[in-house]
Formats: structure tokens, C-alpha cells, sequence
């Protein structure tokens, strides 16, 4: 297979250490593949990034051999199939993720000169080492059940900890960190990495941060919105319509469906993720939203029908532990009542006292 004509990043001063050991441990992943193989699924993974002379060398390796053709509509034809397979079917297959290998040693990377560098990049094609670069070292999923929380630690250093009713999908590049929130919350804690920026992508929502601690929320499906709040540390949001503003600690910002994003809003202090102490925090919230929020967690017993009951509203921090606490502080906090009918006690809106009778004043004769 000809050089290509693309490179990994070039410094001034030569590739650094790490570059140096990712060239290595590719040149040593590439000899024990088959050459024929590697240089189609090369050409196959970039072939919607070549330029006119790009173009002019694939044409001429396609033509120099045609084995070379043969092994590469084989990789079309394969790829053709794998995506009519269902997601579903297709999880089946999934091989269990076990816990990440330790890194090889490379200190002797240090005594590699930059021209035995360049020569071992030639040497098994720059194509082939950015093909090599895009492959996950690291890809896992994660969720929790309603009730459910999770804590995760991530083979970079960074800290997952999933809410109720939460899924997410973790794949670390080497050049980049990127999760795949379906739904639920989670908050990152991010070990900053140089070079590898940690991504969190949520319906139209994707969050760009180094090194911070913030949570994500997704319940589009709950009520139609998208959160992320800041802790720690700064963060960029981009939503639709190229739309984006950046986040510092004590700063938050939702989202619709569309990815269209509110204006920046402060947050109160201790109200990110307030569940990871078993709480849940309400700022003037409608009733009918409190109740539904606390059903995410587990069944409250709690029902609303009337639509002026759940207009009411609401705030406080409350145990998700001690419900019945909720449930008894309501008629203190609300002008309200709940009433018992078999399992579920409906709140509804308190029975009006009787007006008072005017006092009589009885006009003695004189």
C-alpha cells in the first residue's frame, strides 16, 4: 500500500513520548495483521476524507493488484450487512468488557530518535495509523434500575456516578473521551488529560470540558428538558443552530428537545446532583412535576387529578428516603388534603371553612 499523504500530528521538536509509543504499539498491532486486510479497511475508514490526490492513489492501489479490488468490496459487502443487523440481535454478541490491561511500559520510548520515528511511520503507512488511532481502547455501558444509583471509576481517572432510571455508554479514543447519555442524570467528575478532551453527548446537547466535575441531565421523555450544572470548573455547551455558551462553577442551563438553549441561570448552592446525599430539591416548582419527580425514584403512593392541585407550587429539600415525611408536610406547606382510597391517597385541595357568622351585638333599651 502507498504512504498516504496524511500524518499524525508533527511538533517543531519531533513527536512527543506519547506519539512515540502510540507509533510503536500500532507498528507492533499492524504485523500481526493481515497487510492486504489492514490497507482496505485503511482506504475503507477514510474514504470520505480523500482529496484529489488522495483519490489518484487509491485508484492506482485499487488497479495495481486485483486482489486489491477483491478485498475491498469484501469489506463494503461485510459492512453493507453488519448495519441491517437489529441493535438488538446485535448486543447479543457484545463481549463483556473486562477491566482495562495495564499500560505497557515505555520508558525506552525516550531513546527513539525522531528519523527512526518517521521511518517507522512510513513504514506502516500514516493511513493505516490514523485508521488505528480511531479505535476505542475502551467502550462499556452502564445503567440503573428505578431507585438505582451507581458509582463508576474510568480506566482515565474520571468518576461516573449514575442517578435513577439511567443509561450511558462510555468509549475512550486515544485522542478523545466521549459518553453517550440516553436518558437519566450523571455526574462527571473528569480527570483532566492533555490532548484527549472528554465529550458527553445528550439528545441535541453535547458538553466539552478538560478537567471539571458537573452533571448532565437527560428526561426528555419526563418533561421534555435537558440539564447540565457545573460544580467545578468550566464547561461548553452546544445545542442546535450552532448555538453554544460556556458554563463556570454555579452555573446552569437547560434545553428543549430542538437543542434550543436558555438563557444562563445561577444555581443555588448544593442543588447539582442532590441526590448523591438521597435528596431531592425543589425551587418553585408545580406540584404535579415535584410528585413526578419523586416518581422516577420509586412509587410515591401520591396521586394528583386536579389540574389546580398540581399547579401549586412548591420548594424545599426533601429525603428520598422518608416519603411519608413529604406526604405529611404537604398539607403545611399547601392548602391541601390527602385522601386515603385503598393504596394511593390522592391530594386534593383542602375543604374551605365556613365563613364565620358576623358577631350578633344586642342593643340594650334605654
Amino acid at each position: 500500500m502507498a504512504p498516504m499523504t496524511a500524518h499524525p500530528p508533527r511538533h517543531d521538536f519531533g513527536p512527543s513520548a506519547q506519539e512515540q509509543a502510540d507509533l510503536r504499539e500500532y507498528a507492533d498491532f499492524a504485523a500481526t495483521q493481515d497487510p492486504l486486510a489492514l490497507a482496505a479497511a485503511t482506504w475503507f475508514s477514510r474514504r470520505g476524507n480523500l482529496d484529489a490526490q488522495q483519490q489518484a492513489e487509491f485508484a492506482a492501489w485499487l488497479g495495481a493488484d486485483a486482489r486489491h479490488a477483491q478485498e475491498y468490496a469484501q469489506l463494503k459487502d461485510t459492512h453493507r450487512a453488519a448495519r441491517k443487523i437489529p441493535a438488538h440481535v446485535a448486543a447479543r454478541w457484545q463481549v463483556p468488557q473486562g477491566p482495562p490491561a495495564s499500560a505497557p511500559r515505555r520508558h525506552w520510548l525516550r531513546a527513539l530518535p525522531y528519523a527512526a520515528a518517521a521511518m517507522l511511520l512510513l513504514g506502516v503507512g500514516a493511513g493505516g495509523y490514523q485508521w488505528w488511532q480511531q479505535q476505542a481502547v475502551f467502550s462499556q455501558s452502564y445503567a440503573t434500575a428505578r431507585g438505582q444509583r451507581l458509582a463508576v471509576a474510568l480506566p482515565d481517572g474520571s468518576k461516573l456516578q449514575l442517578d435513577t432510571a439511567t443509561q450511558l455508554h462510555v468509549t475512550v479514543y486515544r485522542q478523545r473521551r466521549e459518553v453517550r447519555l440516553a436518558h437519566g442524570e450523571a455526574l462527571f467528575q473528569v480527570q483532566s488529560k492533555q490532548g484527549q478532551p472528554f465529550n458527553v453527548l445528550s439528545g441535541p446537547l453535547t458538553v466539552t470540558v478538560v478537567g471539571t466535575q458537573f452533571a448532565v441531565r437527560n428526561t426528555l421523555e419526563h418533561d421534555g428538558q435537558l440539564r447540565v450544572a457545573v460544580q467545578h470548573g468550566h464547561v461548553r455547551v452546544a445545542g442546535a443552530r450552532q448555538e453554544q455558551v460556556d458554563l463556570t462553577a454555579g452555573q446552569g442551563v437547560t434545553a428543549d428537545a430542538g437543542g434550543r438553549l436558555s438563557a444562563v441561570a445561577s444555581l443555588a448552592p448544593g442543588s447539582v446532583a442532590p441526590w448523591r446525599d438521597g435528596r431531592i430539591t425543589f425551587d418553585n416548582v408545580p406540584l404535579g412535576a415535584a410528585l413526578a419527580e419523586f416518581e422516577r425514584y420509586g412509587d410515591t403512593g401520591l396521586a394528583v387529578r386536579d389540574p389546580a392541585v398540581a399547579r401549586l407550587r412548591i420548594g424545599g429539600s426533601f429525603s428520598l428516603a422518608q416519603l411519608d415525611r413529604f406526604a405529611a408536610a404537604l398539607p403545611q406547606l399547601l392548602p391541601v388534603q390527602l385522601v386515603r382510597s385503598g393504596t394511593v391517597s390522592e391530594i386534593r385541595m383542602a375543604a374551605k371553612m365556613p365563613a364565620q357568622a358576623p358577631a350578633m351585638h344586642i342593643q340594650k333599651n334605654k
